[in-house]
């Protein structure tokens, strides 16, 4: 009996470990930088499931985040948009008061990896989105 109730309390204790580690988790994927001007660079693919279809129409949202390195937002911030797939909502973003910028990248009919590059000053951040 004790060592059940052992087994619990360590069962609990992981599962709070694991919780608090995925609540830790950096809102982007991948983060860069400092840049020439001293900015951080983060972006992130947003997609439910396992992708995006590949009808042409099917959307992922593409998330970039741009900060200085006290980590306050970088307003204004001139952020370029590449993609390996598909085609961007827009392939220049100005980062808002939050230091976010926010575009679509829509899948084509060929399935893969979109490979999604944000570049700010001279740091490039990349993020994956499969096409499904």
């Amino acid at each position: 009996m004790n060592y059940i109730k052992h087994l619990k309390g360590l069962s609990l204790s992981i599962l709070t470990a694991v919780i608090i580690f995925i609540g830790c988790q950096a809102a982007v994927e991948d983060i860069t930088g400092p840049s020439a001007l001293g900015n951080t660079l983060g972006i992130q693919g947003l997609f439910g499931g396992a992708g995006i279809q590949n009808d042409g129409a099917s959307q992922a949202t593409i998330r970039v985040e741009v900060f200085s390195t006290q980590s306050v937002p970088t307003v204004g911030a001139t952020v370029t948009l590449t993609t390996t797939l598909g085609t961007l909502g827009s392939a220049s973003l100005t980062t808002d008061g939050s230091g976010t910028a926010v575009t679509t990248l829509t899948s084509g009919t060929v399935t893969g990896v979109a490979f999604v590059t944000a570049t700010v000053d001279n740091v490039s951040a990349t993020t994956a989105v499969p096409i499904i």
